[in-house]
């Protein structure tokens, strides 16, 4: 989701060049008929919001897009097993390790072993709870 900073950052600037815009052609042109101060600072707001609402989708398409490329990109580097286990913890978002081991049927030091690589690899937040551990996916590989 896009932050009120983020959004400022596209529509100020927009906002300011079409004020100077406005201002120059009304200046240049000595206005025409019809045309005053109040009628362009209307179509400035009209435009800022269009341009703005068009900025913002266009914003969250290409973070979505980038963000499942940057997914399979790194699935890519793991192993058919790390794969497994990532998608497995992917499903609920947040898996005891002790119920994950039910559910690929790996040893307890091979699950082990995959998911101290997929923590290195950064795909996986792991902690320490009573006799087992809370597995989540990080950030970036979360299900929206």
């Amino acid at each position: 989701m896009m932050d009120l900073t983020e959004l400022s950052k596209i529509v100020l600037p927009v906002m300011v060049l079409q004020v100077g815009f406005g201002v120059t052609l009304f200046a240049v042109t000595g206005g025409a008929p019809g045309v005053n101060l109040p009628s362009i600072g209307l179509s400035v707001v009209l435009v800022t919001a269009v341009s703005s609402a068009i900025a913002t989708v266009l914003y969250r398409l290409i973070g979505r897009y980038t963000r499942e490329r940057a997914v399979k990109t790194a699935m890519m580097a793991m192993t058919e097993d790390e794969e497994t286990v990532l998608r497995k913890i992917m499903n609920p978002g947040e898996v005891r390790q002790d119920e994950l081991r039910r559910q690929v049927d790996f040893s307890k030091s091979k699950l082990s072993a995959l998911v101290n690589n997929l923590v290195e690899k950064n795909a996986v937040k792991k902690t320490r709870r009573g006799r087992t551990n809370m597995l989540e996916p990080r950030e970036k590989f979360k299900r929206p």
